[in-house]
């Protein structure tokens, strides 16, 4: 076996191999490998390479150097080499004469090197030189603009040539007659906006042809006339808005991609000639009508692919195609007059109808007793997901013996008939996610004994009968994360498989004493738990295991007494513990407000003032801080003018007071000629020492007359260490205070109160010490 030499991007390493190597049949140098990089421009002279004439090189890579030019007969010496690769430089032109002389060389690329023009013939002249046996050429992501007559002579051996991503705008007739062993050509993503006719009639063995993704307007068979060996043409992503011409003459031709142009119909003759056709795909047009004999022409289809198109109307138009076996029209308005639409397509294996405005009702006809899906004996495999299949029949699948695979995810579904799938015997996999499902009957997977999967993600589900799984004792994967789940009935059965997985990930189980069973059954059977970290205790659980793992929740710790009754009775205990020392500490307040009780049922009634709000000068006096000046004018005097329009003789703060007297006069006059006097407190207040002279002034005055004529309004919470000695005294003795808030409901309940307590003073039956 000969060594391997790999000379990644060595200069030096190169030029000693071809100048310093004797050029004598001893020397056994052997490389299978050589990757040269050069600074110069040129490869040189034909003889550079006389130094390896002797050795073994298969692999020749001269990628990403700065060749421009390669000489006639420049890799003459290179015997072994079978591959080549000079893709990266800076090559104008191209032609066979560098290569000629190259007995082993099957693979060329030059992708990338800036080559704009193929040489013809006519630059040529005589040379006795052998042609190399190139088989494959890529000439992928030059700048090539046309093809013209004999530009690849001497390319008789290629069977593969790519022409792909260059800015070719036209070929001609015999552009590439010149390469008669050709199999594989590639000409897509160029500039082609026609094609001659017979442009490839002399290319006798051509098998395949790419000509995607350029600029067509206009399809005729003619172009492809006298393509005798063409199995696969590909003319995707071009402007294709119609075809013309009659019949197609390629008799062997067995797939044909016409994607993502812009046909808007099918007329019924547009296929004639293609009765070996094996795959068709029309997908991503802009179709919105087929001649009901549009398919007429392909009785040997077996491939449909009518994707993503604006409607189709089905109306008997797949009645032609008795062979088909996989036909998809998803992301397509799919409507029809007669439910009998797939009776003839007996043969179909796979029907994908995702996102097709399918409406569950519209699937089975009652007055026929037929579903849509009738006369597809052989299906296998069947795609529904994004349509509205709620309210289906449960008739609807009645005929799918063979179905294998079912999709009815993102359908809306909310509720599935029992024994919906009672007929789908070979049934193994099933995926219904991201549905509306809330619950699952007990025979709703009736029939289904050779499911293996079942897949229930992102419902609405929170319960399920206990048998809804009974039917199903062969599925190995089980899903249902991302549920409502909280809790899984007593005995509710899951298959034993020792080998199936079981995904209940994201619901929000109820760890309590319900949900026993349940976890000693998945200890005891020891099924795989999929993203068992995600599968976690809600907030309804136990103490102590909210967001814990299911698995983290071990019965045996919590539920081998009643539990439920040992943590009543210690909550209980601990309430009258609390209730007791809560007594204790109010037991003065406790038995002041039994003795009003005692007085209320032997007939007890407070003594009131009799003098009422209109008999005073003033009915309210309003004391506060500076600070709260604010608050006062725009908050409580507006309220206080609404909430209670008959007070009209109201003092608000210093501002309102005898200006002839001094201002403690003042003050003590204010109180005495008032119905009620208001004091706000805050932290401000209670700190200013005028502020709690006032206090001093009023209480002193409740304490004179004996009446409850003062109350105290806390505008902000007040730690109680900052709590003035005679604010705590005044609250000690039960006198009235209120707490503002800005709360909707709070300030109700506020003015509420206050309106109360200005409706009397009543008598006191103490005075507090100041």
């Amino acid at each position: 076996m000969a060594a391997k030499l790999n000379i990644m991007h060595s200069p030096i390493l190169c030029l000693l191999l071809f100048f310093l190597a004797p050029p004598t049949t001893g020397n056994n140098y052997n490389a299978s490998r050589c990757h040269c990089q050069f600074t110069n421009t040129s490869v040189g002279v034909k003889n550079d390479f006389f130094p390896l004439q002797n050795t073994n090189i298969r692999l020749l890579d001269l990628t990403n150097n700065r060749i421009f030019d390669l000489p006639d007969l420049g890799f003459l010496h290179l015997k072994t080499v079978n591959e080549m690769r000079l893709s990266g430089n800076a090559m104008s032109s191209f032609d066979i004469r560098p290569f000629l002389g190259m007995t082993s060389v099957s693979s060329l690329q030059v992708i990338g090197s800036l080559v704009h023009e193929l040489l013809p013939s006519d630059t040529c002249y005589n040379i006795s030189m052998p042609y190399p046996i190139i088989e494959h050429l890529n000439l992928r992501g030059n700048i090539i603009q046309s093809v013209p007559d004999g530009a690849l002579w001497g390319f008789q051996t290629l069977k593969t040539l790519s022409l792909c991503k260059n800015r070719i705008s036209s070929i001609r007739n015999d552009s590439f007659c010149c390469l008669i062993s050709l199999t594989d050509l590639d000409i897509s993503k160029n500039q082609l906006s026609s094609i001659p006719t017979g442009a490839f009639s002399c290319l006798a063995n051509l098998e395949r042809l790419n000509i995607s993704n350029n600029l067509l307007q206009a399809l005729s068979p003619d172009s492809f006339h006298g393509m005798l060996s063409i199995q696969i043409i590909s003319l995707s992503h071009n402007l294709i808005r119609d075809f013309y011409g009659a019949l197609w003459t390629t008799p062997i031709l067995h797939s044909l991609d016409i994607a993502n142009n812009l046909l808007n119909g099918l007329g019924k003759e547009r296929f004639n000639g293609l009765s070996n056709l094996q795959a068709l795909n029309i997908s991503s047009n802009e179709l919105i009508q087929c001649g009901v004999d549009a398919f007429a022409a392909l009785s040997n289809l077996l491939h449909l692919d009518i994707r993503n198109e604006q409607s189709t109307f089905l109306n008997g138009l797949l009645r032609h195609l008795h062979k088909l076996q996989f036909l998809d029209m998803s992301n397509t308005f799919i409507f029809w007059q007669s439910i009998q639409q797939f009776s003839n397509n007996t043969d179909l294996l796979e029907l994908r109808m995702e996102h097709t405005e399918l409406r569950g009702h519209n699937l089975f006809d009652r007055s026929q007793n037929t579903s849509l899906f009738a006369g597809l004996v052989s299906l296998r495999r069947l795609r529904l997901k994004g349509n509205y299949l709620n309210g289906m029949d449960a008739l609807v699948f009645s005929n799918l013996s063979k179905l294998y695979y079912l999709d009815l995810s993102d359908s809306r579904i909310a509720v599935l008939q029992s024994g919906m799938f009672k007929d789908l015997r070979s049934l193994s996999i099933l995926f219904m996610n991201n549905n509306n499902l809330q619950t699952l009957d007990g025979e709703v997977f009736q029939g289904l004994g050779n499911l293996k999967v079942l897949c229930i993600e992102k419902n609405t589900i929170s319960h399920f009968a206990p048998t809804t799984f009974a039917a199903t004792q062969n599925l190995t994967q089980l899903y249902l994360p991302r549920n409502h789940i909280n809790t899984i009935q007593p005995g509710t059965f899951f298959p034993t498989n020792p080998s199936l997985a079981l995904d209940i990930s994201r619901n929000p189980f109820s760890c309590t004493c319900e949900l026993k069973w349940f976890r000693n059954w998945l200890h005891n059977t020891k099924i795989n738990i999929k993203y068992p970290n995600q599968t976690l205790c809600s907030s309804a659980s136990l103490w102590g295991l909210t967001n814990k793992p299911i698995l983290s929740f071990q019965p045996s710790d919590y539920c081998g007494v009643d539990i439920a009754l040992i943590s009543g009775l210690s909550m209980a205990g601990v309430a009258a513990i609390l209730l007791g020392a809560l007594a204790y500490i109010n037991r003065w307040w406790l038995n002041y407000k039994f003795f009003l009780l005692k007085l209320a049922f032997f007939g007890y009634k407070e003594v009131e003032e009799n003098l009422a709000e209109d008999d005073h000068d003033y009915q309210l006096n309003l004391m506060f801080h500076d600070t709260e000046e604010e608050l006062v004018l725009n908050t409580i005097r507006p309220a206080l003018e609404e909430r209670l329009p008959h007070l009209q003789h109201v003092l608000y703060g210093d501002a309102d007071l005898n200006a002839r007297m001094y201002l403690v006069d003042a003050i003590h006059d204010a109180i005495e000629r008032s119905f009620k006097t208001v004091l706000l407190v805050s932290n401000r207040s209670v700190g200013d020492a005028w502020f709690m002279t006032k206090v001093r002034i009023a209480l002193e005055h409740l304490n004179e007359t004996g009446l409850d004529k003062v109350i105290l309004i806390f505008v902000e919470d007040i730690a109680d260490n900052n709590l003035p000695y005679l604010v705590r005294l005044f609250l000690s003795r039960n006198r009235p205070y209120m707490l503002w808030t800005n709360d909707e409901d709070g300030q109700k309940l506020f003015w509420a109160t206050f309106e109360k307590s200005m409706r009397t003073n009543r008598v006191l039956n103490n005075t507090i010490p100041v």
